[in-house]
């Protein structure tokens, strides 16, 4: 029985951190649940929390979907203000064969225009059976920036000529991110056990396990 124990939770593992979606081409679904999942890597004594990535919009202008997700990273081990940023991702498929080269984007914060720099990629065939091309953009937004954004009113993001507005849920969602990090992670800096997200990884690191990330998940 032994021999079979292994296989059995590595399974469940999968299933407990499988998105609500196989594949951002599909149609969201009414109400959709965003997650926050904060991992701390015992061996490296990094912390990563990621908001995982959710749907904003569909069907607008020549975009077919729209998804959008974030990540933060905190090394312990070197200088804070290298992690001093949040990555904001824009995962987006356009109905059309190519991508626009000289696509600009700004986020409408409180009705300001802000600029992030970015990094673009493209994701070859996103929807079966479609001539379509996808993209992801992750934006390298200073953590008091995105603070801000995450607390605004009202939050839009501009590409192009194609405005699309975000509900209130998705800017709870950033904005229960932008907590977390503040609650969960930046706090670590004072106190050595705050750093683990459960009191028994904690014991784990001090004891010299060096397994599995530990890992907390947040439904909101």
């Amino acid at each position: 029985m032994k021999h079979y124990l292994p296989v059995a939770l590595v399974a469940v593992w999968l299933w407990i951190g499988q998105e609500p979606t196989t594949g951002y081409y599909q149609t969201s679904q009414s109400r959709q649940q965003q997650k926050i999942r904060i991992d701390h890597d015992l061996v490296n004594d990094v912390i990563t929390a990621r908001l995982v990535r959710f749907r904003i919009a569909e069907n607008v202008d020549h975009y077919y979907s729209l998804d959008l997700g974030a990540f933060y990273t905190y090394p312990r081990k070197t200088d804070q203000t290298a992690a001093a940023k949040v990555d904001l991702e824009l995962y987006s498929v356009v109905k059309a064969r190519q991508l626009n080269a000289d696509l600009y984007v700004v986020f409408l914060i409180d009705g300001k225009e802000v600029h992030f720099g970015s990094n673009r990629s493209a994701i070859r065939n996103p929807v079966r059976g479609r001539p379509w091309i996808g993209e992801r953009m992750v934006f390298s937004v200073p953590l008091k920036e995105f603070q801000k954004l995450a607390s605004a009113n009202e939050l839009a993001i501009k590409m192009g000529g194609v405005r699309v507005d975000l509900n209130d849920e998705a800017r709870t969602a950033l904005r229960m991110f932008a907590e977390k990090i503040t609650q969960t992670v930046i706090r670590a800096s004072s106190s050595l056990q705050k750093t683990f997200p459960h009191p028994l990884s904690f014991a784990q690191a001090r004891a010299g396990y060096r397994g599995k990330p530990s890992r907390l998940e947040f439904a909101l």
